[in-house]
């Protein structure tokens, strides 16, 4: 298969890179090579590559930056997106690539204008009106549109906070994440604080890059892909250390704002694609190193 991945530097995306590249033949453009906000430059790219399939992962992703430099994150995380879904819709369905575009659990921060359905009272569903606060959120909802519109045979993939795993570049760099936050808590015995008013799911980057193939095969739509939960991230990562006896080292944050980003999966489970729930996710991964 031929493959085109933006983004290809970041987290998820160099998982990516590293778990499809040796058995596909992969484009991933870095940004001095392909430009995104340039809508000529993105269409003769895509033209001439003539991609399979396109894994949408390039964005402005730091929520805070994007609140600082709304123009920076309309630009890339919207008018960039629309190029890449414009670039990939311009043939028929069956000649263009297929476009997945990786969406983010932000555009539920702050909840529906309606009755929440799904799983239960809780987990954020597809299909529910929204209206997200941060810019990031309010943008990717933005670049979701212009995917089903400029190109309806998009897969629209909402992904959760995830963790993984560490590259020496990525430590070098100041790069943190759940889970190699508990690990260290484990190893050094040293208290972390969290909210106990933010619910959402986290995710193993590597097992989403996995189920991305089965993305490939999906019919065209949104999905919710992460990892479910329905607790606070205290009470995951004190969940996660009770077996060893060191929950205690999970401490609540005070003053926190409210927040859930919790997905219900089920969409996405009814073709196969079946995440381990957060907790249990943080179990593998904190077994697996210590």
């Amino acid at each position: 298969m031929r493959l085109m991945l933006t983004g290809a530097g970041g987290f998820l995306g160099s998982r990516l890179l590293s778990f499809y590249g040796e058995k596909n033949e992969v484009w991933a453009p870095a940004h001095g090579e392909l430009d995104l906000t340039d809508g000529g430059a993105v269409s003769r790219g895509v033209r001439g590559f003539r991609p399979d399939a396109v894994i949408h992962c390039a964005a402005v992703s730091d929520v805070g930056a994007c609140e600082r430099n709304p123009a920076l994150s309309l630009a890339v995380n919207v008018e960039g997106t629309k190029n890449l879904a414009a670039a990939c819709g311009s043939g028929s369905p069956s000649d263009g690539p297929r476009l997945i575009f990786c969406s983010s659990d932000q555009v539920y921060f702050d909840g529906p204008a309606e009755e929440k359905t799904g799983m239960n009272q809780f987990a954020h569903c597809e299909k529910e009106i929204l209206h997200p606060v941060p810019v990031y959120g309010q943008h990717k909802l933005l670049a979701e549109r212009a995917c089903r519109n400029l190109c309806p045979n998009s897969v629209i993939l909402r992904l959760s906070w995830m963790y993984g795993e560490l590259t020496q570049k990525e430590r070098d760099e100041g790069r943190q994440n759940l889970g190699e936050i508990v690990r260290r808590m484990v190893r050094e015995d040293v208290e972390w604080f969290f909210s106990d008013a933010d619910y959402r799911g986290v995710t193993d980057a590597w097992e989403a890059a996995g189920y991305v193939e089965a993305a490939f095969s999906l019919p065209p739509g949104i999905y919710n892909f992460g990892s479910p939960n329905t607790l606070s991230l205290y009470e995951t990562v004190r969940a996660v250390l009770r077996p060893l006896g060191k929950e205690k080292l999970a401490r609540p944050a005070e003053g926190n704002r409210p927040r859930n980003l919790c997905m219900d999966p089920g969409k996405a489970r009814a073709h196969g694609i079946r995440f381990r729930d957060t907790a249990q996710g943080l179990s593998d991964f904190l077994k697996a190193g210590i």
